[in-house]
């Protein structure tokens, strides 16, 4: 099976070189022929050193590209491009490290499964025990899936895609997101609505650390916020207007009852309570942003 790594990246070498010593790491299978695609969306090419020097150090073949086109879906499409038309091609986030069983995971759960795409899960660590509730609580608790269990859509921080169904549907990351989020989460979606299925593969996994500047209230809100305007930013952009309405309306609407209703968890949860409440309203009010036009230009510059 022919695997391509492809990791989009900003301004982040000491990020890089964490991930790079974990994919040296990795037990691959004798089966798997890799080769990693690192795309610079840096105008400056902060990251070439440290890939060329790493480069050096491991059995794979590694690509530097340098995209100058600003923007996460422009480095994501670059990838696409430059990994071609055949075999696979697994993403991974700069900021994350992976299991040493990853690859062969992703690769297992896709011979199994002969799907679109395989998506793994994110475990979310923090630098301090003292800020362990943080992961707890409504701003970072991750979903958890079964093993094989279908998804619907996905995230580029650690998925296997099937490049020729991409080919063939001929689905794209959506430029007119450059300096928003939530291009992955569409195209991934323009995969199911081509017809395309995805699974869920428990055991690769990779792990994020939230950094202490990224544990704070006024963070984790607008992370909720900006969540609630891609979910309207997806509908919009793919459905009619109405049905696009509809569904906002709907899904916003839920979010700040039950937020609000979170808020009272406070005498059980202690601040658990006020965090998973705050979180559901923030993303409510995003989700209602975006239905009006709101824009949260996260990865602007």
């Amino acid at each position: 099976m022919d695997i391509a790594i492809g990791i989009c990246t900003y301004d982040r070498t000491d990020d890089l070189q964490v991930l790079f010593a974990s994919l040296g790491r990795m037990n691959v299978s004798p089966d798997l022929s890799l080769r990693i695609i690192i795309v610079d969306n840096d105008e400056r090419r902060t990251s070439e050193n440290t890939v060329m020097s790493w480069s050096r150090d491991v059995d794979w073949p590694v690509f530097y590209v340098h995209e100058p086109r600003p923007g996460i879906p422009m480095a994501r499409n670059r990838i696409l491009k430059e990994a071609g038309y055949h075999g696979y091609l697994a993403f991974v986030d700069d900021d994350e490290t992976v299991h040493p069983d990853w690859i062969n995971s992703l690769a297992t759960a896709m011979r199994q499964t002969n799907v679109a795409f395989v998506q793994g899960p994110v475990e979310m660590t923090v630098e301090s025990p003292s800020d362990t509730w943080w992961l707890a609580s409504g701003f970072f608790r991750q979903k958890v899936f079964a093993n094989l269990s279908p998804r619907h859509e996905s995230w580029s921080n650690n998925v296997l895609i099937d490049l020729a169904f991409v080919r063939e549907s001929g689905c794209q990351f959506e430029a007119s997101l450059q300096y928003d989020g939530g291009s992955d989460t569409l195209f991934f979606q323009d995969i199911v609505a081509a017809g395309g299925e995805g699974r869920f593969a428990r055991d690769a996994i990779v792990y994020e650390v939230q950094k202490r500047s990224r544990l704070t209230w006024s963070w984790g809100i607008k992370r909720h916020y900006r969540y609630g305007i891609t979910r309207s930013n997806t509908m919009i952009l793919r459905q009619p207007f109405l049905t696009a309405s509809g569904h906002c309306i709907a899904r916003s609407s839920a979010m700040l009852v039950l937020g609000f209703l979170s808020l009272f968890t406070v005498f059980v949860r202690g601040r658990r309570g006020i965090a998973d409440g705050v979180a559901l309203i923030a993303r409510g009010a995003g989700v209602v942003s975006g239905l009006f036009g709101g824009k949260h230009k996260e990865y602007a510059r």
